[in-house]
Order: C-alpha cells, then structure tokens, then sequence
C-alpha cells in the first residue's frame, strides 16, 4: 500500500512539473515593434530638379528632407512611401508618379500615368520588398 502512495505521488508531481513546461513553452513573447522606412520624393516641374529623401522615422521629415533636396521655390513631394519605392517618370506631355512595395510596380505606375514616358528618377526605402 505505501508503494501505491509514492507512486501516487510521484505521478502527481510528473504531471505538474509536465504542466508547467507545457505552458511556459506555449506562451509567446510579444511582438517586437514593426519599425517603418518613410521616404519622399520632390519634383520642380519649372526646373525638372529632383529630390529625394528615405529611411526617416515620420512622413512629415522624409517630406521636409526631400523638398530640401529638390532646391527649388516650386518643389513638391509628389510621391510618398513607407517601406517601398518610389518613381517618377516622363513623358512627352506629362509627369508621371508612382509609389508600391517593389521597384517594378512603383516604376510601371510612373511610366503608366506619364503616358508611356521613361523613368526619370526612383528611390527605395529599406523594408521594401
């Protein structure tokens, strides 16, 4: 009979000790921060002077950053992107821009809105795919 008891006992310290792991081992960490890249690229139309601007930590400097760069009193961001890319394209009539989480599909959409032109200027945030 008192080897039942231990056995007993045994078992029942088995199973906690299993149980234990068990939830320590199901229990995730919580997720680390997602970071994001803002880029900005600007365009001067007057002048066809271009500035860019990538991997800041908000919108608002990426878009500060790259009318900076542009260096013109008529620069304007005309295209935005958070881990991605942006472009800009020329045609023969028109400007044309375009932002997406690939290279590929941020130039295609340039070159669709300026009416077949070619790419004139691009950049790619990190994150991007």
């Amino acid at each position: 009979m008192r080897i039942r008891q231990r056995l007993a006992a045994v078992t029942m310290v088995v199973a906690g000790v299993g149980a234990g792991l068990t939830v320590s081992a199901t229990v995730d960490p919580a997720p680390a921060a997602a970071v994001n890249y803002y880029g900005a690229l600007s365009l001067s139309p007057s002048t066809g002077a271009t500035g860019r601007a990538w991997d800041y930590p908000d919108a608002v400097s990426a878009n500060r950053a790259a009318n900076g760069a542009c260096g013109y009193t008529d620069c304007r961001v005309v295209t935005r992107m958070t881990n991605g890319c942006g472009a800009i394209a020329k045609g023969t009539s028109y400007w044309g821009y375009g932002a997406a989480a690939d290279l590929y599909t941020a130039q295609a959409n340039a070159i669709y809105y300026s009416e077949g032109g070619y790419v004139y200027d691009w950049l790619c945030t990190s994150g991007h795919s």
